[in-house]
């Protein structure tokens, strides 16, 4: 049961993260919008094949590892949102959220990979 439940919330994390740090990103340029609907459709396949294959039976360290790093950058998120609420848009949040963005896709990965090698 607990199991299921930390795969569901690292789902979870993973598609929220997809799609809410996109939106503090301003999207002037053609190259950065491709680049923000790159990285959604990435999110949601990811997310889509996390849900297909990652379900295991046993509670490995990976569950653990990927769930305190979704945890971390969801933090990170939230901290970065407070101050485009303070600020506005600026450089600084749009790379930040991106590379947030882009290291949570890269854990997500690793639990693909971590589940698919321990099941």
């Amino acid at each position: 049961m607990l199991v299921w439940l930390l795969h569901i919330l690292i789902c979870f994390m993973a598609l929220g993260i997809t799609f809410f740090a996109p939106q503090m990103v301003e999207n002037k340029s053609k190259t950065l919008g491709y680049l923000i609907a790159i990285s959604v459709l990435l999110g949601v396949m990811l997310v889509g094949t996390g849900i297909y294959i990652a379900l295991g039976e046993s509670l490995n360290s990976y569950i653990y590892i990927t769930f305190i790093l979704q945890l971390i950058i969801l933090g990170l998120l939230l901290l970065i949102y407070r101050h485009f609420k303070k600020v506005g848009y600026s450089k600084l949040i749009n790379i930040c959220s991106l590379c947030l963005v882009t290291i949570s896709h890269l854990t997500y990965v690793y639990y693909i990979i971590g589940s698919f090698i321990y099941y």
